[in-house]
């Protein structure tokens, strides 16, 4: 194993600039304060925010020799040695720039966390799924009762949990593209692409852009290390002509190729030439091609792993899903209510219209903020499961264009109204879905608050019949 270029001895009194203070860049500041370092702290919230800030600082423990608000200056740069960015702050900022053209050792939140542990890395990657499959990995160690620590973008931070994880722990990681393009020593054991389609094209302005960040997954894989592969995802080829770790695939087909699949209704894995079957399809509680693909690659790493089969299988069977992830929240005089918050990306819609039954009309609540969205595919994939669009956010004109003469459409300002309007336009037997499609930003905080006004709009809706 290559020897890391920053272990946390080498943080003793080293003067670091902190870029970015939510949950990540907190917790890494944290984490470095521990390994001694001299915090210079740098956010772009107000300095009218200034007192309600350091109140937050001081309530983790955290000290500082100055907080910077507002901006990000050049000037900061005169002031620190290294510096460390949370995944929230985008890594062509002109102070970043800056900083790598000087030479200045940049690392993000996901990078340092790997440089302050020596435990090895599950990282599981992808435009949708990485949360239910991190969980799921997590939940099949501990039934097999092998030592890991579920983390990253999921919700712990990563560089919360390095320093206390030690070698025989596995650190199992869920990671964005965010993370990813900063990473330069990065190596996980295991890495698992589940899926790559066009999502943060705001930020990263390409979907060649966005292949390339998640590309960084493997660039520091050895022969000796693994890379779990969605055979069906076109996107895979360009793994494997990167990559040097062992290959392994997953498939909703039995492929030859295949080493976890679905066959005739049964999970499955290959091994020595013989199948070993998991569960049936319909012992699963999450419906959905998009679960079962989750689940298949989260079974074949925890197989890789030394989990036995039944020790796979009993917590696919036991998964009830995550929280706003195609949760069904009610079913009220014969429609069905289903919190899909989390998705925020076009890809994610698609999975879940087509886990919802396909004899149940689905009346959508969608928008939000726009993060590069490509509907050349959408609407053609949409078109006759659609019974109506209600719209939220601030994309709301340019989408009522768009579904125009496809579907009907009513726009909304609250959530509230967005429920209240869903409901009136639904039909027993219809499900009435809340897969937005776009990031929260322009009415909630995050997807999570997104998803929780969603289900307290559907029971006050209860309430008020």
């Amino acid at each position: 194993m290559s020897a890391r270029l920053f272990p946390p001895e080498t943080w003793q009194g080293v003067r670091v600039g902190v870029i970015g203070l939510g949950a990540s860049g907190t917790a890494a500041a944290r984490a470095l304060q521990r390994c001694g370092a001299r915090l210079i702290l740098n956010d772009a919230q107000p300095s009218s925010q200034q007192a309600q800030i350091e109140a937050q600082l001081r309530s983790a423990g955290i000290a500082w020799e100055a907080l910077v608000l507002g901006d990000h200056p050049l000037e900061l740069l005169e002031a620190v040695e290294r510096l460390i960015v949370s995944p929230g702050v985008p890594f062509d900022l002109p102070l970043l720039r800056a900083a790598r053209e000087r030479g200045l050792p940049t690392l993000g939140e996901l990078e340092l966390a790997y440089q302050l542990t020596e435990a090895p890395f599950v990282a599981v990657t992808g435009t949708k799924g990485k949360s239910t499959t991190t969980t799921l990995i997590g939940q099949m160690l501990e039934a097999a009762g092998i030592a890991a620590v579920v983390a990253g973008n999921i919700g712990t931070p990563l560089t919360a949990v390095a320093l206390d994880t030690p070698p025989e722990r596995w650190i199992v990681a869920e990671v964005s593209s965010f993370q990813l393009e900063s990473v330069f020593q990065f190596r996980p054991r295991i890495g698992v692409v589940l899926n790559v389609t066009a999502d943060h094209l705001d930020r990263h302005r390409s979907l060649e852009a966005y292949l390339s960040a998640k590309l960084r997954l493997t660039e520091n894989q050895k022969a000796e290390d693994l890379l779990i592969l969605n055979a069906q995802d076109t996107t895979a080829r360009r793994f494997i002509e990167r990559t040097r770790a062992r290959i392994r695939r997953f498939s909703l087909e039995p492929r030859a190729e295949a080493e976890a699949f679905l066959s005739k209704g049964w999970l499955c894995l290959r091994s020595g030439g013989r199948t070993i079957s998991l569960c049936r399809r319909e012992e699963l509680r999450v419906l959905g091609d998009h679960f079962v693909e989750d689940a298949l690659a989260a079974a074949l790493t925890a197989w890789e792993l030394g989990a036995l089969p039944e020790q796979i299988a009993q917590p696919l069977r036991e998964f009830r899903g995550l929280p706003h992830a195609y949760e069904l929240v009610a079913v009220r005089e014969g429609v069905a209510y289903v919190d899909d918050s989390k998705a925020t990306n076009l890809a994610a819609v698609l999975a879940a219209v087509r886990a919802t039954p396909p004899e149940s009309p689905i009346v959508l609540i969608f928008g939000g903020v726009d993060k590069g969205n490509d509907y050349t595919g959408f609407l053609p994939a949409v078109r006759g499961r659609l019974r109506a669009v209600v719209l939220l956010g601030t994309e709301t004109e340019r989408l009522e264009a768009l579904f125009r003469g496809v579907v009907p459409t009513v726009v909304c300002r609250s959530m509230e109204a967005a429920v209240r309007a869903a409901s009136r336009l639904a039909r027993p037997g219809d499900t009435v879905l809340l897969s937005p499609g776009h990031a929260s930003f322009d009415l909630f905080a995050n997807w999570k608050e997104r998803g929780d006004a969603f289900q307290r709009a559907v029971r006050n809706a209860g309430r008020e019949q």
